[in-house]
């Protein structure tokens, strides 16, 4: 599909590896207004902080994140930023870890139902003392994971903007007038199940 602006949207894009893999998360973020590049470099310092400090927590040793990069989606040559300290961040969990392509869903909610307005957010790791057995997440772990999140929410928030779902397509046709911009106003975990993202797998994304 051809490129479709998205004025006043920063994409955020959190660029790791895992076992030799380049893994990463991306989430989409209403700035109210015409990104500049000082809004962009603060906001890519800010989503890399939240990293360091709060999503290390609950993600496995063997992952490196390697840069924060935010994007203006209002043009196809918009603005974009790349923050990459010299130092690479790890995750802090040790012990065993499940494969790559193991993941947690984090659903992302805003005040409409459907399809189009909720997201999803993967977990980079998921270590095998998160687990409850074979296939489920401890309550603990849930219960963290849901608090690394709401903390990126609540930090978004704090700038004034906007962490939004953007939806480009309706009825599978592209939106007349462009994209349509849902506010995330929660994020749950609809059960304690691990999921999986095949692109993942070592060498998928080498």
């Amino acid at each position: 599909m051809a490129f479709v602006p998205a004025p006043n949207i920063v994409q955020v894009e959190w660029r790791a590896t895992r076992n030799g893999s380049k893994i990463e998360n991306r989430l989409m973020i209403d700035v109210l207004t015409e990104p500049t590049e000082v809004l962009l470099t603060a906001l890519a310092t800010a989503m890399w902080d939240w990293w360091v400090e709060s999503y290390t927590v609950v993600l496995h040793g063997d992952v490196h994140l390697t840069e924060v990069v935010a994007t203006d989606m209002g043009a196809a040559d918009g603005l974009q930023v790349t923050y990459a300290p010299d130092a690479v961040s790890t995750g802090s969990r040790t012990g065993a870890a499940l494969p790559n392509e193991v993941a947690v869903c984090v659903s992302l909610r805003t005040s409409s139902r459907g399809r189009s307005a909720r997201g999803r957010f993967y977990t980079l790791s998921v270590s095998l003392n998160q687990m409850v057995d074979d296939n489920n997440l401890s309550s603990a772990a849930a219960a963290e994971i849901l608090s690394v999140m709401d903390g990126l929410l609540t930090i978004i928030g704090d700038f004034g903007y906007l962490p939004s779902i953007v939806s480009y397509i309706h009825d599978n046709a592209p939106r007349v007038g462009g994209p349509v911009y849902y506010p995330i106003t929660s994020a749950i975990l609809v059960d304690t199940l691990v999921d999986s993202q095949k692109r993942r797998k070592p060498g998928v994304g080498s």
